[in-house]
């Protein structure tokens, strides 16, 4: 006598089921099988016309040309979310700049930050509001040709006092023509730790307080390419 085990019995099910779903599919065999059943049996007075007889191979292969995409794309987006976590997760106490005008001065600590220029200019200078908006320091940068380009404050005021920590922001303005415009200011923080989402987007959480993507990111800075003296 032949014993049915529970591990037995749940084998002949996925079997089962597994052939029942392969019988619902329509492989491409399947349907060159129909198709050669279909002009066969047709009318001999009213032959299939071959415009229709194309428009069927072809929506056939469009379909399955999606599908095939489809499984491709998910492989691609697979990876990307696999490479985006593991490059996220090496950024753990790693200073980045970001595009954000405003910072934290630290007792002690010198401040740096970047500014991209859109054209050269002979006339760069850089503005420190504290955190009510009044101008405590200005510079006068000099001449920058267009591009990105290193600034940096001692956390000075224009009297050549030193500042109480706190949150500041840098604005810089070059001349053009006749007057003056503003440059994109970046400034760094340091990712404290990622987060991963069960949709799969990571956030970047700095020692400032900011919520960051990788998107936000322009640069990797380490501290030994922070300048510590004013340009």
């Amino acid at each position: 006598m032949t014993t049915i085990t529970p591990a037995v019995l749940e084998q002949n099910m996925l079997s089962a089921e597994s052939t029942q779903k392969q019988a619902k599919e329509l492989g491409q065999n399947d349907f060159m099988e129909l198709m050669m059943a279909q002009l066969k049996n047709q009318d001999p007075m009213k032959p299939m016309d071959n415009g229709e007889f194309l428009g069927q191979m072809a929506q056939f292969s469009t379909v399955s040309g999606i599908e095939e995409m489809q499984v491709s794309m998910g492989a691609l987006a697979e990876t990307y979310a696999s490479g985006q976590t593991l490059q996220s997760a090496q950024l753990v106490g790693q200073e980045v700049l970001v595009q954000n005008s405003n910072f934290e001065l630290n007792e002690g600590e010198p401040v740096a930050g970047s500014f991209e220029l859109e054209a050269a200019s002979g006339d760069v200078k850089l503005d420190i509001a504290d955190s009510a908006g009044n101008v405590v320091q200005q510079v006068n940068l000099g001449a920058f040709t267009s591009g990105r380009h290193i600034f940096n404050w001692d956390g000075l005021s224009s009297e050549g006092k030193a500042l109480p920590p706190g949150k500041y922001s840098a604005n810089v303005t070059f001349r053009q023509g006749d007057g003056y415009e503003s440059a994109t200011v970046m400034t760094t923080r340091v990712v404290d730790s990622v987060e991963f989402s069960a949709t799969g987007e990571t956030s970047l959480n700095t020692r400032q307080g900011d919520t960051l993507t990788m998107a936000d990111i322009r640069q990797i800075r380490s501290a030994a390419s922070i300048p510590t003296t004013q340009q």
